[in-house]
C-alpha cells in the first residue's frame, strides 16, 4: 500500500515478467487490494519506446519496473516524451544505482522509490512516499 502508493483513481503498470513473484504481487494482489487499475502490455521483447510510448499515451499513474530496465530508460532523450499521469515510480528486484536514479529525476521530474523483498516475503523494506531517498541504500 505505502511503496506502491496507489488510489482507486490509479492506473498500475508494472513491466515485470509473469514468471516472476514480483508479477503477482504487484500486478495482480497489491492493485487489486487497493482498487486499482492494472494497465496490462503484451511486448513480445523488451523495447523501451515501446514502454515510452505507452507511458506517454496512456493515463498510467504509477510505474513498476526492474533497475536494469531504468538503466536503459535514462539512455534515451526522455524530455522529447511526455508523461503527464505519471506521478510515482519504483523498482526492485535488484539494486538500481545511484547515477540511474538521478537522471531519471533531471529527466522525468520523478523519483525511483526502491524495494527490496523476496518472492517468500514480498516486499521487506522500501522508499515509500514522503521518505527521503537514500540512493544506494537499498
Amino acid at each position: 500500500r505505502y511503496w506502491l502508493d496507489l488510489t482507486s483513481s490509479d492506473i498500475f503498470w508494472n513491466t515485470s515478467d509473469t514468471g516472476w513473484a514480483k508479477s503477482a504481487w504487484s500486478s495482480i494482489f497489491s492493485p487489486w487490494i487497493q482498487g486499482a487499475c492494472v494497465f496490462v502490455h503484451k511486448m513480445p521483447h523488451f523495447n523501451p519506446s515501446i514502454v515510452f510510448e505507452s507511458l506517454s499515451r496512456f493515463p498510467i499513474t504509477v510505474f513498476c519496473s526492474p533497475p536494469t530496465a531504468y538503466r536503459m530508460f535514462v539512455q534515451h532523450k526522455l524530455s522529447s516524451y511526455t508523461f503527464k499521469s505519471l506521478r510515482h515510480c519504483v523498482s526492485a528486484g535488484e539494486p538500481i544505482n545511484p547515477d540511474v536514479m538521478e537522471e531519471w529525476k533531471a529527466q522525468t521530474g520523478l523519483d525511483i522509490h526502491e524495494g527490496y523483498g523476496q518472492t517468500e516475503t514480498v516486499l521487506i523494506c522500501g522508499n515509500f512516499k514522503g521518505m527521503k531517498i537514500k540512493p544506494g541504500s537499498m
